[in-house]
């Protein structure tokens, strides 16, 4: 092999670890402001981001952003979870929800697959409408708003 086709190889060969390297895993995290479990799954997953640099975690609270519940519901059925409550997780071939070490293994051990092999978005599995139901927080409003409307026409 002549000098110009080994250059060549080798910055060929840079190149491609460079790429491997540069794979970046997304985590879909939903969370709720009122959910004490979801500060422990943050912590958990902010000392995982901490470990691995190629995480990156897309937060959604789902409280008081409807579309948030939305999504998360959505995805949650693309990912054929049974239950939907937070704290939620998706990462490549994952969909978990609550807290405990069992789960922190299957995260971990997702992450540390996707960064070896790579692992689309969860997001790139959205179909085109998302799921319509309503949040929490609107079934709230809506009841609170039945509660008026019957006592002013009860008063």
């Amino acid at each position: 092999m002549n000098r110009r086709a080994l250059v060549l190889v080798s910055l060929m060969m840079v190149g491609v670890a460079l790429a491997v390297g540069a794979t970046q895993v997304e985590l879909q995290y939903f969370w709720s402001t009122t959910c004490p479990d979801c500060q422990i799954m943050w912590d958990f997953l902010r000392g995982l981001q901490e470990e691995y640099s190629d995480l990156v975690i897309v937060d959604h609270e789902v409280t008081f952003n409807p579309d948030n519940w939305r999504l998360m519901v959505t995805l949650a059925g693309v990912y054929e979870l049974d239950h939907v409550t937070t704290p939620t997780v998706f990462v490549g071939e994952l969909a978990v929800t609550g807290i405990g070490r069992a789960v922190e293994l299957r995260i971990r051990q997702e992450v540390e697959r996707c960064l070896e092999v790579g692992c689309p978005s969860p997001m790139e599995r959205l179909p085109k409408r998302r799921a319509w139901v309503l949040s929490p927080l609107e079934i709230l409003a809506l009841i609170a708003v039945g509660i008026l409307v019957f006592l002013y026409l009860s008063g």
